[in-house]
């Protein structure tokens, strides 16, 4: 069994890092320190040294030597510099120490991040996050990488709920972005659904309109739709061309159904022979050629 880490060097101590540190803020056999370059920033810092204070972090804006105190480090960057702070961060670790990347970055960086890691002799562990810090509820994570057990038997199930999985770091990054197609396209449907309703005094009726999602899982709703897609694509391609209809009369910018729309009418244009017997893997495997940049070859 892994020994139990002493220290824990958080990267990044906005809302993420300090939703990290309140979870183990009561561990009282850990220290706890953080980085955050706007640590240095005369208009952020009393917020950031107050919450440090109040969470028993010690805070610092700058790398350095006291990084080599850490046994596990856990990196809650911007993804655009994520790379650049596993870089900086592997100039100061100890061989050995444990590297969690939580941020929300791409398979292909996260690959990148455990090479320059695993060069260093550091252990990685890609987290991928799938919920919100400040959703109110445990945060769902997605643990690969040797490391990733001892990452879950650090993080207590009340603040996240951890999933190890087999695989290679970039594998659990990759899964957050595929998710987030689906979840932050869902996010402006909602905008886009909502404003229509509102423009016309009809929320409340439509948010109860919705009951019937919660009667099966999502996925299976997910599973669903994507099978049934082929053989209805032209009915609800038309009842879609009418929402488009109804939402312009309302004045609302109907950008996500126009998208729809534009979806719908690939799926159209490959004349894909309707199968109500197909399962999910050959609907997929159906589509596909027809949902590829350049798809029009295939037409």
């Amino acid at each position: 069994m892994a020994e139990a880490a002493k220290a824990i060097a958080i990267l990044g101590f906005g809302a993420g890092g300090r939703y990290l540190a309140g979870a183990l803020q009561r561990r009282n056999d850990l220290r706890l320190l953080a980085f955050d370059p706007m640590a240095g920033d005369p208009t952020v810092a009393p917020v950031l040294e107050a919450a440090a204070q109040d969470l028993g972090v010690t805070l610092h804006g700058r790398l350095g030597g006291w990084l080599a105190e850490a046994d596990l480090v856990f990196s809650l960057v911007p993804g655009t510099v994520a790379i650049e702070a596993a870089r900086n961060a592997a100039d100061y670790l100890r061989a050995g120490t444990t590297y969690v990347d939580f941020n929300s970055i791409t398979g292909d960086m996260m690959v990148e991040v455990a090479g320059v890691l695993s060069a260093a002799g550091i252990q990685v562990v890609d987290g991928g996050v799938l919920g919100n810090f400040e959703g109110g509820n445990a945060v769902p994570v997605l643990l690969v990488g040797e490391g990733a057990e001892r990452v879950t038997g650090l993080l207590p199930a009340s603040h996240f709920l951890c999933q190890v999985a087999p695989g290679k770091p970039g594998d659990a990054s990759a899964i957050k972005m595929l998710r987030s197609v689906l979840m932050k396209g869902l996010e402006t449907l909602c905008v886009e659904c909502l404003l229509a309703s509102e423009s016309q005094g009809l929320t409340p009726l439509l948010l109860k309109a919705f009951d019937d999602l919660d009667s099966r899982p999502f996925v299976k709703t997910m599973e669903v739709l994507t099978k049934t897609h082929i053989v209805h694509a032209g009915r609800r391609m038309k009842e879609v061309e009418r929402v488009a209809q109804v939402l312009e009369k309302e004045g609302i910018d109907d950008v996500m159904t126009q998208a729809t729309l534009s979806l719908f009418r690939k799926t159209l244009a490959g004349a894909i022979p309707p199968d109500p017997s197909r399962d999910l893997a050959a609907s997929l495997a159906a589509l596909a050629p027809h949902h590829r940049r350049n798809s029009d070859d295939h037409s």
